[in-house]
């Protein structure tokens, strides 16, 4: 088998199938793709709002919630407790199938007919933390999103275990932490970027096993060290109080001098743990064998892969979020714990196996074409049939798609192995992870044949700029909490909370400027994007893939290079 290059369908840019893939596919029995990676990845994303909240009246029991779809959206929602209670399971919306009509036009039908989660939330899990989604096993925790197994925690993103700390992203197993990006079982670091287990420290990057340091860069189990020089305990502590860091106008000039003096340092080829084996793309853990990977822990045989924070995941292709024991995984978004045999599907959770083109399909088995089903097995478009039934459906229903094709919008082509259409998704582009990942304008989404959201204007006056904020944490008083801020970026109105005071005045660090959004895309800025540059290594010379453009200013090593100068 060779590997075969074709024109994408959707963006008309060539991209390769390579052997690897073709046996991939043979083994789940799929037809080889026909989007480029790029644009799969794109359009599975458009089925993910995680960050962006309204309010909503639940449709079964009245009262008010909070949830990811606005309300000009045409869908009915249930809070959680009435989606995941017990007075329905989803089959009172069944369809008989349609063989005379293209089947996703049928799928799109039962997609306005069903109730859906007001958030992505495992509820039997939460415990106080209703501002969350995209989570489960959460305790006090408030504005959370993909985030799993936190306490206390607040303003944060792509999460497995934070606890006591607010204002991070992408967190492992860390403890009081504030501004972090990218670490692992830290605890009371500050403004921090890819650490791993380091304590009482300010400003690192890229640093393993260091204590009581400040400003450094590359450094191994080192302590009481201010930008990669060693300091006495004494001489650490006298030099740490002149920096001032409770004063917000010293610590944002503190911040530009310890960035720059970061650029003078090399950045591995792409960001990972040495425990990876035979692995491309970055942000990767602990994983073997996968290729094109990005923020992925515990990864196996995979490729095309993004988001699995929490391990591991096998034999699995172009699948977006989250793993947790998930095994033969193939064009799926948020699909996980303790899944198998999953295709073409979103929302799918937990213990889920044998399904394909799924959505909301809770502990449900051997379903073809089902939205919003709880605990079914051998169900097409939310009927139930026997085992024999439902099997001589599915195979009329893929050669029919194949006769048969719906088509959208654009004119593009979906018949089976194709991930849902985009005109399913009851998101418009501009509130998923596709714009954060892949910013388009307004008349480019539109072009794509995809809806934008206009908003619906802010309600609140606001009574403080930002300028006006008090400089040093010991000036705040409780009388904040009942100021609205006007945002110094975007100028949006926001609130501090308690819980968010507390752990400010605990960390002696002065309030925040921007708005929790903000402050969320000046983290995200601080992690490169999932595309792979070809370059080569400013130290050897040999040809490396990195997420770092070549046009970028960082100095970048091979991880032979890198490993050889720092560990």
């Amino acid at each position: 088998m060779t590997s075969e290059t074709r024109v994408c369908q959707n963006c008309k840019q060539q991209f390769v199938i390579e052997p690897q893939d073709f046996s991939f596919y043979e083994k789940i029995q799929v037809p080889p793709p026909t989007w480029c990676p790029e644009c799969r990845l794109i359009r599975r994303f458009s089925y993910s709002n995680i960050h962006n909240l309204y309010k909503r009246s639940c449709a079964k029991c009245g009262k008010g919630t909070i949830t990811m779809y606005s309300s000009d959206k045409l869908v009915t929602v249930y809070c959680s407790s009435c989606w995941w209670g017990d007075a329905w399971d989803g089959t009172e919306f069944g369809m008989k199938y349609d063989p005379s009509r293209p089947f996703f036009a049928q799928l799109r039908e039962l997609a306005r007919r069903t109730p859906y989660q007001a958030l992505e939330q495992m509820h039997l899990t939460m415990t106080n933390s209703e501002y969350t989604n995209g989570v489960s096993h959460l305790k006090n925790c408030y504005l959370l999103f993909w985030a799993d197994y936190c306490e206390n925690a607040l303003y944060s993103t792509t999460l497995n275990g934070l606890k006591d700390s607010a204002d991070c992203y992408r967190m492992k197993e860390s403890e009081l932490c504030y501004e972090d990006v990218g670490c692992n079982k830290c605890y009371h670091t500050f403004f921090s970027e890819e650490c791993d287990a380091c304590t009482d420290s300010w400003f690192l990057r890229g640093c393993q096993g260091c204590v009581n340091c400040f400003a450094c860069i590359n450094m191994r189990n080192k302590s009481y060290c201010i930008f990669n020089e060693q300091y006495t305990k004494e001489a650490y502590a006298e030099k740490l109080k002149s920096f001032h860091l409770d004063s917000f106008v010293a610590l944002r000039e503190m911040r530009k001098r310890v960035y720059e003096f970061w650029m003078k340092y090399p950045r591995r080829e792409y960001s990972g743990s040495s425990l990876n084996v035979n692995v491309t793309g970055d942000y990767i853990y602990e994983s073997r064998n996968t290729k094109d990977g990005y923020l992925v822990v515990g990864a196996e045989n995979c490729r095309y892969v993004q988001g699995l924070s929490v391990p591991r995941t096998k034999d699995s292709y172009d699948y977006s979020g989250w793993g947790d024991g998930a095994e033969l995984v193939y064009e799926c978004t948020v699909v996980g714990n303790g899944v198998n045999t999953v295709k073409f599907s979103n929302e799918c959770w937990p213990n889920v196996s044998n399904l394909e083109y799924c959505m909301w399909a809770t502990a449900c088995k051997n379903s073809f074409g089902c939205i919003n089903l709880k605990r079914k097995e051998y169900c097409i478009l939310n009927t139930q049939y026997s085992k024999d039934e439902y099997e001589k459906l599915v195979v009329q229903i893929k050669e029919d798609m194949a006769k048969n094709p719906y088509k959208d919008k654009n004119g593009r082509t979906w018949a089976y192995g194709e991930f849902l259409p985009i005109d399913i998704c009851p998101f418009a582009y501009n509130e998923t992870i596709s714009y954060e990942w892949f910013p388009k304008t307004k008349e480019e989404v539109r072009a794509m044949g995809l809806e934008w959201y206009e908003g619906e204007g802010n309600p609140y006056t606001i009574t403080k700029q930002a300028r006006d904020l008090p400089d040093r944490t010991g000036e705040i008083s409780d009388s904040i909490l009942k100021e609205v801020i006007a945002c110094e970026t975007c100028g949006k109105a926001f609130r501090y909370v308690q819980a968010e005071l507390n752990l400010l005045r605990r960390f002696v660090l002065p309030l925040p400027h921007q708005c929790p959004n903000c402050r969320h895309k000046a983290r995200f800025a601080r992690t490169n994007l999932p595309y792979l540059y070809d370059r080569t290594c400013q130290k050897c010379g040999k040809e490396i893939k990195t997420s770092y453009a070549p046009d970028r200013k960082e100095i970048v090593y091979c991880v032979e290079c890198y490993q050889a100068e720092i560990v």
